[in-house]
């Protein structure tokens, strides 16, 4: 799987639906294998659903969220950079 690149602030997952199943893009695929095997945790939001990374490589911030809460599980992930400032607001890990 590839690591973040300097010039991704976001990758957004897509579900598509196909005979009656949905199958994830995969962008899906790789949000989550950055989540379980690159990006360390510091912490999740106060309501619990957000869930804030730092990338090592480059020390920057990302938010885990599941933005479409119409949707079954909040829908497909979607992980972007956040400020710093914007992490202040975390229930450290």
């Amino acid at each position: 799987m590839d690591l973040l690149q300097s010039s991704e602030s976001a990758l957004a997952g897509c579900w598509v639906e196909s005979d009656a199943k949905v199958i994830a893009y995969s962008v899906c695929e790789r949000i989550d294998w950055l989540v379980n095997n690159h990006l360390q945790k510091v912490g999740t939001s106060k309501c619990g659903w957000d869930i804030y990374f730092n990338d090592p490589i480059d020390g920057r911030f990302w938010l885990l969220s599941y933005p479409q809460g119409h949707m079954h599980g909040g829908g497909p992930p979607l992980l972007k950079v956040v400020a710093t400032d914007d992490i202040n607001n975390i229930v450290t890990v």
